[in-house]
């Protein structure tokens, strides 16, 4: 016995590694947080060449799992249905995953940041389709994965944490996993080491009927809007800024322009009696409440992307998906300094304007639901010995992707490490989230106010933005009469009526060059003057707005100049400018910088 004794363990050891390595069987195993997968990636080189941004946008287009017929070159790339020159091309590859081969399937490059800032490296953010190539197939009960590679993210685990906390507040979100990935494309790579990513599960047909009643509703990736947007009662209106996915049965595309006018058109009155028919609104507020914990900028609440609308058919309402979260935690840093953005308003915490959730926080009961999410999430899923468990289980993954790293002679590698760059500063995860969740007590406590972010500071937002920053934020406050955040037609009409008012002149005569310079002089706020000189000021004006050229201007051209800048910088539609986009039309239009401001 003593004999077999040694041998009896060893077997149960080998057995115990191969169990470890074996390929995942279900989609629970691949979002297992305790386990860490092997995906090699090879690609051939042709393959590698249509995979890069653009390069496939010559090829026709194909339906998504063309089977099995014999491959060709143009067989070998699919673009995405409806986008004939897409971005990014599926191409016919391969993987191994945990050591099992996995033929024929799709690989495609994603991302906009997350790819920008990794370009030049070949660890890059990339999408996996088991059934773009082969009708129906699937692995692990999943038809697609997500590679993210954790840009901006030093503590590589910001998605994995974010993604938890909604989920365990009850928000459906996507689940996560890890993977060291590796790399080879003939002549160029040869199982190059591109370090630890991070798995995503994928919002898709499967998603949905694991988490709602009927997996068949509209799903939508709105875009670019602070809010969602009202564009009128015609759907093709709607397409490009919703970006629906697949088509819209007529029913729900109506809802959707239902809901976008009760937000921005209807009155309290109407808006309290209805919402609740059209947004599963205490979902919402357990969504808003992540978000706003975790100061997640990058999404509906600021950018206005970064998260998916699903409009369930069983009772016709709408629910918010998180996606995306890299940028969590306060690594979007355009809106503030750590410290700042650490101390942010749980009921603000969105920069300019955000309709839905200014217009839900205004009723009592709503407020209150909300402000008990916010509690129990510090108390519960995001308190000091919850996340020190979450630090604490992902410690062997780390473990595991030091070892991969020292393998290869590439332990600190750069080059196996998320990359950074366009301003980004995510601080210490550890740090933040203790000084977050103070601060969040002592507002619920009503012992501090909080901060409110914006795209302010010339130290935080990107280098093109800071010489104009300082003076967006002085407009801003000099004619948003309302206080909404945002500039309508008659606050910009006014604004110009206070400047001829300063110039002395009647109440219709137009304003010359040299009254303009005076009057701006005289309005300028002292932190202003020192900066720009008033003439240039004046000139810039003249130059946008003196469309006669006659030396002049009325009220007329000002409104006509404010419309056109309006036409390029409205990214949200909603017909006024807000501080962002203020930011972006000075920018864009060449106004006079503040030199001392540039970087």
């Amino acid at each position: 016995m003593r004999t077999f004794f040694p041998i009896i363990v060893l077997l149960c050891c080998c057995s115990l590694a191969d169990a470890e390595v074996a390929a995942p069987r279900s989609s629970e195993e691949v979002f297992d947080s305790g386990r860490v997968h092997t995906i090699h990636l090879r690609v051939p080189a042709q393959a590698w060449k249509m995979l890069q941004p653009g390069a496939a946008s010559h090829k026709p287009s194909k339906r998504a799992g063309a089977a099995t017929q014999p491959a060709n070159d143009d067989d070998d790339v699919r673009l995405r249905p409806g986008q004939p020159s897409a971005r990014y091309a599926y191409v016919r590859s391969e993987i191994d995953y945990d050591g099992e081969r996995v033929t024929n399937l799709g690989i495609r490059l994603k991302g906009n940041s997350s790819y920008g800032v990794s370009a030049a490296s070949p660890r890059r953010p990339f999408k996996l389709d088991f059934e773009r190539f082969v009708d129906g197939r699937h692995f692990a009960g999943l038809s697609s994965l997500n590679l993210n590679n954790a840009a901006f993210d030093s503590s590589q685990v910001r998605e994995t944490f974010a993604f938890a906390l909604f989920r365990e507040l009850g928000v459906p979100a996507p689940r996560t996993g890890h993977a060291l990935v590796y790399l080879t494309v003939p002549g160029l790579y040869d199982q190059e080491y591109l370090g630890l990513y991070t798995l995503i599960e994928e919002v898709d047909h499967k998603f949905l009927k694991r988490n709602f009643a009927r997996p068949d509703g509209l799903l939508l990736k709105p875009g670019g809007m602070r809010g969602l947007v009202y564009f009128g009662d015609d759907w093709s209106a709607y397409k490009s800024r919703y970006n629906p996915k697949g088509d819209a049965p007529p029913e729900q595309a109506r809802r959707v322009m239902e809901l976008a006018k009760l937000i921005n058109r209807a009155d309290d009155a109407m808006f309290g009696l209805k919402i609740e028919s059209y947004v599963d609104v205490d979902e919402f507020l357990r969504y808003l409440a992540v978000n706003s914990a975790i100061t997640n900028f990058d999404s509906f609440l600021s950018t206005g992307h970064n998260y998916y609308l699903y409009c369930d058919p069983a009772d016709g309402r709408f629910h918010f998906l998180p996606w995306d979260m890299n940028l969590s935690f306060g690594a979007y840093s355009w809106l503030g300094t750590a410290e700042q953005t650490s101390d942010c308003s749980i009921t603000h915490a969105y920069a300019d304007h955000n309709r839905l959730i200014e217009r839900l926080l205004a009723i009592d009961a709503y407020a209150s639901a909300y402000r008990a999410h916010v509690r129990r999430l510090v108390d519960g899923p995001m308190g000091e010995s919850a996340m020190r468990a979450r630090f604490e289980a992902v410690a062997p993954v780390f473990q595991a992707a030091g070892r991969a790293a020292r393998d290869v002679g590439r332990f600190g590698s750069a080059a196996t490490q998320p990359s950074s760059g366009m301003g980004f500063r995510p601080t210490d995860l550890r740090t933040y989230v203790a000084q977050r969740t103070e601060s969040i007590r002592m507002q619920l406590d009503g012992k501090r106010r909080g901060y409110l972010p914006g795209f302010r500071d010339p130290q935080c937002v990107p280098a093109e933005w800071a010489p104009y920053a300082t003076a967006a934020v002085a407009m801003m406050a000099a004619a948003d009469a309302d206080g909404d955040g945002r500039l309508n037609d008659a606050e910009v009409g006014a604004a110009f009526e206070r400047l001829r008012t300063a110039a002395d002149l009647g109440p219709t005569g137009a304003i010359e060059r040299a009254a303009a310079t005076a009057a701006i002089e005289r309005v300028m706020t002292e932190d202003m003057r020192p900066r720009v000189p008033a003439a240039a000021w004046a000139d810039w004006l003249f130059r946008i707005a003196d469309a006669n050229k006659d030396g002049r201007l009325d009220s007329a051209e000002i409104l006509t100049a404010y419309h056109k800048l309006l036409a390029g910088e409205d990214r949200d539609g909603d017909g006024m400018l807000d501080g962002r986009e203020l930011l972006e039309t000075l920018a864009g239009s060449r106004a006079p910088a503040d030199a001392q401001l540039k970087r």
